[in-house]
């Protein structure tokens, strides 16, 4: 059976190696796998200039929801909406909104963990925090 990770990797990329590069924008693909409150959690973070795609899920490797989040000029806090799966049953799209805020940058999240378990998701929110810095640092220091 085929890894999660290896299921939702982005073609020619090593783990955070660039997996496109050009002279306009660079594609920096980073993945994670932890144990979060006895729960195996894996993560995939796309990351680009200004937005960030970033699956979390267990090792058997689904997409059942899709949420983005951005800011506006309208507004302090981010806007956001569900584009996949069921919006009142996941957390995806509060998670989203707060990552998208630390960040100012739009954020599509897809969480595939039990959406019951708020301390799972706190927990998961922190090590995505955690991996989005380590991610921040590596770009700035290769700049």
């Amino acid at each position: 059976m085929e890894n999660a990770m290896d299921a939702l990797s982005v073609s020619g990329a090593d783990s955070g190696q660039p997996a496109a590069a050009s002279t306009a924008m660079q594609i920096r693909e980073h993945k994670f796998q932890d144990k979060i409150l006895d729960v195996k959690v894996c993560g995939l973070i796309i990351a680009m200039k200004d937005s960030y795609i970033i699956w979390v899920g267990s090792s058997a490797a689904s997409f059942g929801s899709l949420d983005v989040a951005m800011m506006t000029s309208m507004d302090t806090m981010p806007i956001a909406s569900s584009l996949m799966g069921d919006a009142s049953d996941a957390p995806g799209n509060a998670m989203a909104k707060r990552l998208s805020m630390k960040l100012k940058a739009q954020v599509f999240l897809s969480y595939a963990l039990p959406s019951t378990q708020l301390e799972l998701q706190m927990g998961v929110e922190r090590r995505l925090v955690q991996e989005l810095n380590s991610i921040s640092r590596a770009a700035t220091s290769t700049a």
